[in-house]
């Protein structure tokens, strides 16, 4: 796991916590949110801003329409993420202005909903490029600390660790084959992960 901000950082009294970024086709993160599944009722809510207060959500990790599909992002963390939270959680739209429209717009994120985790799957830039993802979660709740646990445990029971990283068996298998593994398609190569 990577720590995002050190203990001395004011962002980590407001509960930025260790986050765990792998590398991981869809076939590879499939077991992995079975797995939690199997133990929770999950809601997958997709986050970002919208023009309707009306949120998008999966019911399981298998249904999320983004996770096989190429990502429209080059990079990592500006990819698809989703508020992860149990089965019966409200999820609160933020209504928000945006300078220059006269309408609003709504924040779907973790600031209005603590009790969740985001999951940013990753995935494919292109077919030689696989962008990194992230569980990660920015609220102290139990509920939040639970869901983030639960996630965490299950990316390293089915994920290797290749440096800072936790990699699934197909990733690692393009890694070795020549693909760029990378946090964004724009970075420099010598800065993609290597064995």
């Amino acid at each position: 796991m990577l720590r995002m901000w050190d203990g001395g950082s004011p962002l980590h009294s407001l509960g930025y916590t260790l986050m765990p970024h792998f590398f991981a086709t869809a076939n590879d993160l499939l077991p992995v949110l079975a797995a939690v599944e199997l133990r929770r009722r999950l809601v997958y809510t997709l986050t970002g801003h919208s023009h309707s207060p009306d949120v998008i959500s999966f019911y399981s990790g298998e249904s999320i329409e983004t996770l096989r599909k190429p990502t429209t992002s080059e990079t990592a963390s500006t990819a698809a993420a989703y508020l992860v939270t149990e089965v019966g959680v409200p999820i609160v739209t933020r209504p928000i202005q945006v300078q220059g429209e006269d309408k609003l717009r709504w924040a779907i994120d973790q600031l209005a909903n603590p009790d969740s985790t985001v999951f940013r799957h990753g995935g494919f830039w292109r077919s030689d490029i696989l962008l990194s993802g992230c569980v990660a979660s920015y609220s102290k709740t139990a509920a939040s600390q639970s869901l983030q646990r639960a996630f965490e445990n299950q990316l390293k029971r089915h994920f290797s660790r290749i440096k800072a990283f936790y990699v699934g068996e197909e990733a690692a298998h393009l890694l070795d084959s020549g693909a760029r593994l990378t946090v964004s398609a724009q970075s420099p190569i010598e800065y993609d992960l290597t064995r």
